[in-house]
């Protein structure tokens, strides 16, 4: 006999109110007091078709033949079932599902409208995939090439040579540039944002780099602005980063150098089809406009990103001169040099 849980949550929901700098920037907070598990296969998550809701099995996942399992909120385990028979895996979720890639959590009733899922249930779920996968790839040493194993806890493994080896976390530098005047800022866009959409510049933090200096070379190669000054300011992890891995978010705030402030694209290998420079109230339309569940729909109005994202909150703050962002005009910061 086959017990299936949908998770719903209904008391919040992915449209709730969101603080700090996006998601997953709070502690956690899902629990279920009914032990349970999530199936994960190829990264993917069962969502029921009648309720939308997260499709959970009730029973423990040692009977299941599980053996690559990890936390995922109190009570609740998240197992891969990659290599468990397709039709064993339809029998123990049920056949009204669909099997969505977890990050599509995020999004909701602004990408669809069969998927309800709190923020924290939603939190859980795309963390523990994210876990995952680092197993996945993390199956071998480096080294030698020797098997390594699951930690007790899940959240680590261990080394042929009995070294643990921890989930790798990927450093993306993300700011919001600010003209020399204070008055404007710098957006970009690249072809594969959904449609309008304007975000900060970002880019991955090269070895033995700081976040500030990863800020302004991104700037510098995707749009030939130079950088004067650059604080770091927030971070944000991001669980559901490129190839399904874990990211952390360093999110910049820079001032454009006197001078240097003119937008020249293909430096980087055409990265961004555009750039410009908005003043405060078109950022504060670009928000609102993000807002909307239409921000998905292919229409080409232009919107921000969405507000689980560090972007909105670093673009929204600029914008409303938030007292919590550093002012880079002020006495004290120095300007970017060589030597």
């Amino acid at each position: 006999l086959l017990f299936i849980y949908a998770g719903c949550m209904r008391s919040s929901t992915v449209t709730s109110a969101l603080r700090l700098w996006g998601w997953f920037t709070r502690p956690a907070s899902f629990s279920s007091s009914i032990a349970k598990t999530l199936l994960v296969v190829d990264g993917t998550v069962p969502i029921g078709l009648s309720d939308g809701c997260l499709r959970y099995v009730l029973s423990d996942c040692k009977n299941l033949g599980l053996s690559e399992v990890v936390p995922m909120a109190h009570g609740v385990e998240a197992a891969r079932a990659d290599m468990i028979p397709p039709e064993d895996v339809a029998m123990l979720v049920g056949p009204d599902v669909e099997w969505r890639p977890s990050r599509a959590l995020m999004f909701g009733t602004l990408v669809s409208a069969n998927i309800k899922c709190s923020e924290a249930e939603a939190h859980a779920a795309i963390s523990a995939v994210s876990l995952l996968n680092w197993h996945r790839s993390a199956a071998f040493g480096g080294v030698d090439g020797r098997p390594t194993t699951t930690a007790p806890d899940g959240m680590t493994r261990t080394l042929g040579t009995g070294r643990t080896l921890y989930p790798r976390i990927n450093p993306v530098t993300i700011v919001i540039v600010e003209d020399a005047l204070g008055e404007r800022c710098l957006l970009g866009r690249a072809a594969r944002y959904p449609p309008g959409m304007y975000t900060c510049i970002s880019g991955f933090v090269e070895h033995a780099e700081s976040a500030e200096a990863a800020a302004a070379r991104e700037v510098l190669e995707e749009t030939g602005v130079t950088c004067g000054a650059v604080a770091l300011i927030a971070s944000q992890p991001w669980p559901c980063g490129a190839g399904g891995g874990c990211e952390l978010m360093l999110g910049c705030i820079a001032r454009a150098a006197i001078g240097d402030e003119e937008i020249t694209l293909g430096n980087c290998d055409g990265e961004l089809e555009s750039a410009r420079w908005f003043g405060r109230d078109e950022a504060l339309a670009l928000i609102a406009a993000s807002k909307e569940p239409s921000s998905f729909s292919g229409e080409h109005r232009e919107r921000g990103p969405p507000a689980f994202a560090i972007a909105h909150h670093l673009i929204k703050r600029w914008a409303e001169r938030d007292p919590s962002l550093p002012s880079l005009r002020a006495a004290g910061w120095e300007e970017l040099r060589d030597d």
